[in-house]
């Protein structure tokens, strides 16, 4: 972009709202400087009737959002120019072109254009006292300066103003993005809970219908065990529900670590899904976020065994090294289920998002004879402590 350019899309820019609330003040300022003007340095009637439209510019500014300040000067500076000019009165009225200048600067979107309204406000005292009425020895440098002054006043203003609204919209944001955040965390608890909840269930109640006719003890204990596993789910739904209301329970119920993968494990056997397991002992010591994110990572990875593929032997395998913790799910037998239609795999995008928000990596993908899971998630490890063993 040119220099030439960027001028004129300086130029072009509008004026910055103002709102009717300043009408009052606009009008109350013009009419006490007039005021105080005509008792200190009277002038007559013909005078005042001149000094109106300066005294009008105020009150069309308050009316006017977008007054061009260009306008507004004009209506300002032209008659108080003409009216002391005719032999020296009302010299006071001076004070409305710094009035003047604060509302210009304070509310022009351009750079450029308050300039000129300054050069123009910051001569007219000069002009009066060396060019139009000399022989009343005015003084123009405290009005030039005052000019100057208001000019950077309104700057100030207009440089507030503009932080003002970008913290509001930063505000907004920041509101929007954690409204967001929120319901992607919300979608990932739920889903992580109903998909594994839902499988384990599935496996049990399948393999009820398996060995119905042939082993009723078996089929019995295949169902109990899916009824354990709804009321288990039913509780956690509670515990989640709870942990949204924490200012008013006191405390959220702690969530499901890597301690407790070897019970994770064991449950599915027990839904039907052959699992080796493979978990280092130092993982007991992994809490907080890191330990939530390798059981639900977990979870979600068995939980897709038991949808797509429950026939196939999974390995899963967790290891702490070189700061980091490695974990791999890994299915084998039949090859991965195409691709869904539309594309939606909320759980991969979940396990995804838990991994980044760590600073780790997850990469998930079909094998010649499965699916396979590999994630690794930075971590510092807590002091080791036993590991429920987990049989392979």
């Amino acid at each position: 972009m040119t220099s030439w350019t960027r001028v004129r899309a300086d130029l072009r820019r509008p004026e910055v709202p103002a709102g009717r609330d300043q009408l009052p003040f606009l009008v109350g300022a013009a009419l006490t400087v007039a005021a105080i003007a005509q008792l200190t340095d009277p002038g007559e009637a013909v005078d005042l009737l001149l000094l109106a439209p300066a005294v009008g510019a105020f009150v069309l500014r308050g009316l006017v959002a977008r007054l061009p300040g260009e306008v507004f000067a004009a209506l300002v500076l032209g008659p108080v120019t003409v009216v002391i000019s005719r032999g020296g009165v009302l010299e006071g009225t001076l004070f409305l072109t710094n009035i003047m200048m604060v509302y210009v600067a304070w509310y022009s979107a351009s750079r450029l254009r308050p300039v000129a309204v300054l050069a123009a406000t910051a001569a007219a005292p000069w002009l009066i006292a060396t060019v139009l009425v000399p022989e009343e020895a005015i003084e123009p440098t405290p009005w030039s300066l005052a000019v100057v002054f208001t000019f950077t006043l309104g700057r100030l203003l207009r440089r507030q103003q503009a932080l003002i609204d970008a913290l509001g919209q930063a505000r907004e944001a920041l509101a929007e993005q954690a409204v967001a955040e929120e319901r992607r965390r919300i979608a990932r608890e739920l889903h992580d809970l109903a998909g594994h909840t839902l499988a384990a269930m599935l496996l049990h109640v399948t393999g009820a219908r398996h060995v119905l006719r042939r082993d009723i003890d078996e089929a019995d204990r295949a169902l109990v065990d899916a009824e354990t596993v709804g009321r288990g789910s039913l509780e956690v739904i509670r515990a989640t529900v709870a942990a949204l209301r924490t200012h008013e329970r006191g405390t959220d119920r702690a969530l499901p670590g890597s301690a407790d993968v070897a019970a994770l494990v064991e449950e599915y056997r027990r839904a039907g899904l052959a699992i080796e397991a493979t978990v280092a002992g130092t993982v007991a010591g992994l809490d907080g976020a890191v330990g939530t994110a390798v059981h639900r990572i977990a979870r979600e990875a068995l939980a897709n065994v038991a949808r797509h593929a429950p026939e196939n032997s999974v390995e899963l395998v967790i290891d702490v090294d070189d700061g980091a913790v490695h974990l791999v799910v890994a299915d084998r037998g039949r090859p991965s289920a195409a691709a869904e239609p539309d594309g939606r795999h909320f759980g991969l995008v979940g396990m995804g998002e838990r991994a980044r928000a760590l600073g780790g990596e997850l990469q998930a993908g079909s094998t010649p004879d499965g699916w396979r899971v590999d994630a690794r998630l930075p971590v510092d490890v807590a002091a080791p402590e036993p590991c429920p063993s987990v049989a392979p």
